[in-house]
């Protein structure tokens, strides 16, 4: 009698999906472990590693975003306009939204383009996160050298004797803040305060870069009768303090090495928007 040898349904689905997952971390996350990789070769160390890192992909990024920071400093700049505009037409909401498109397109701004660069670096966020992962699971001896190798390109493969140190500025880059700080004041709550603080005040500096005016904002809203005004103006208001809480209060949970990356990635995002203001463009 004939045995069946044909492969249940389900073994066939949990094939494609190790194929598309395969794919996935071949094409998204190995490229972020290599260059971990190839920089602490380069530097001897992981935490400078990772701002190096950063730094690359915000420049690799930048075509793509300096569109989206020079339209949000051209909208800045037409405040005076908007102001006019909203004081016209006061509560024709339709015929507001048309003379601002109208505005908009005579300036060539595209008041959509600042949704890019949130988008991009929530994607680039995430996929830093698995690597980063990967990367400190094979340093705490969470996992294998054959999974960690089968990221790496040829010159980067590691054998048995290879040590990962995640050491940086005197704190352990898989540790959380809230871990640390539940050990004791000590010399290593010094870099989780750097970098949960400095986290909080360059997205301050950030969000208030590529903002309307919010006091321009209040005096529009005074002077029409839509509620509706009111509260656009007091949601602008709130959203510069609330990223930067948003920040401090979910890096408590995340471990320094992301918040390195989040802090360097920041900082950059501060530095380009001051270039772009400074070029005048």
């Amino acid at each position: 009698m004939e045995k069946n040898l044909a492969v249940p349904s389900g073994g066939k689905k949990r094939n494609r999906f190790a194929k598309i997952e395969i794919l996935f971390m071949n094409l998204f996350i190995a490229p972020f472990v290599n260059a971990l990789f190839g920089f602490y070769y380069l530097l001897g160390n992981f935490g400078w590693s990772i701002v190096v890192v950063t730094v690359i992909i915000k420049l690799i990024l930048l075509p793509l975003i300096l569109p989206s920071l020079k339209s949000a400093k051209k909208i800045q700049g037409l405040q005076p306009k908007l102001k006019s505009l909203k004081e016209k037409y006061g509560s024709d909401k339709q015929a507001l939204a048309k003379a601002q498109m109208e505005l908009y397109k005579q300036e060539g701004i595209n008041p959509m383009s600042g949704c890019l660069p949130q988008i991009l670096q929530i994607v680039v966020l995430l996929l830093f996160f698995s690597a980063f992962n990967m990367v400190v699971n094979f340093a705490q001896g969470k996992g294998s050298i054959e999974e960690i190798n089968s990221q790496l390109i040829r010159p980067f493969k590691i054998n048995e004797e290879f040590k990962f140190d995640l050491g940086f500025l005197g704190g352990d880059l898989a540790q959380t803040p809230a871990k640390i700080f539940g050990q004791g004041w000590n010399v290593g709550v010094v870099l989780p305060i750097v970098l949960l603080l400095g986290s909080g005040v360059l997205q301050y500096l950030g969000a208030k870069a590529t903002m309307p005016n919010p006091k321009v904002a209040e005096n529009v809203a005074k002077k029409t009768e839509d509620k509706e005004d009111d509260m656009m103006a007091a949601m602008r208001t709130q959203s510069l303090y609330m990223m930067p809480a948003m920040t401090i209060f979910l890096g408590w949970n995340f471990s320094l090495g992301i918040l390195l990356y989040w802090f360097t990635n920041s900082a950059m995002m501060v530095a380009q928007q001051i270039l772009v203001a400074k070029s005048g463009k």
